[in-house]
């Protein structure tokens, strides 16, 4: 964000000289603070964290999904949790069952889309 004087430069010059690993816990976190307190855009937080490990030498557990993860935030209102389950479903197969409507929805539409 750039947003600290001092912090700012030290995490861009972390990020451009090293390995870094970002646990999927820290990425939640990142997304529930871009969106909560900068009050980014869902959209914009798609685009900007895809770009940035795509561009980045980094590392990200369950990758495929995670960025699945991140496409599916961008374009519906389901938390980004939901969105990761979303994206182990499609892209690991991993079995979701859930009683919550929406993220059901998207579920249901993974399936047809695969179907169909």
């Amino acid at each position: 964000m750039n947003d600290h004087e001092e912090l700012s430069p030290k995490a861009k010059d972390i990020i451009d000289n090293n390995i870094v690993e970002v646990p999927i816990e820290v990425l939640c976190e990142v997304v529930f603070v871009l969106q909560g307190y900068y009050e980014v855009k869902r959209s914009e937080i798609h685009a900007k964290l895809t770009e940035f490990f795509e561009k980045t030498n980094s590392i990200l557990p369950h990758r495929d999904a995670i960025l699945k993860a991140l496409e599916y935030f961008g374009k519906t209102s389901l938390d980004f949790v939901d969105c990761i389950l979303a994206g182990y479903y499609e892209l690991e197969q991993t079995p979701i069952d859930t009683f919550d409507g929406k993220l059901q929805k998207l579920i249901d539409k993974i399936n047809n889309s695969v179907d169909g």
